[in-house]
């Protein structure tokens, strides 16, 4: 079965970035546009990896990621969050709210193959 990643992503360019990458490597990548809909999408059959821009104040990725840590059904979902590399508080925060891996946006960008390919090894 193919690998699944969700993605709460508003920023037209990574979301294409996520988009052609996912594809050459095979992967089906979908962005539910809002959180109710993001978390519907990973309660009905959670993906292999969930994306988050911590910056994407639609989706309140802290509050989201409280909801999916919190929800036995989806707390298993690896997640990975990308943000500026200026933002330290907001990595700390992510982390406590249950971010698996925070990246700088280079570096999500850079390593995007390997996190979307073997999510679970990237640290």
């Amino acid at each position: 079965m193919a690998r699944r990643v969700l993605a709460a992503v508003e920023d037209l360019l990574f979301r294409s970035k996520i988009q052609e990458t996912a594809r050459a490597l095979g992967i089906e990548a979908s962005f539910p546009r809002g959180p109710r809909k993001l978390l519907d999408a990973l309660r009905e059959s959670p993906p292999d990896l969930l994306v988050l821009d911590l910056n994407a104040d639609r989706y309140e990725p802290l509050e989201l990621l409280r909801q999916v840590k919190s929800d036995a059904a989806t707390a298993s979902v690896p997640t990975v969050g990308f943000l500026s590399h200026v933002q330290k508080e907001l990595a700390v925060a992510a982390r406590e709210a249950g971010c698996d891996r925070v990246k700088a946006r280079s570096a999500f960008t850079k390593e995007l193959p390997e996190i979307l390919a073997d999510g679970e090894s990237v640290g």
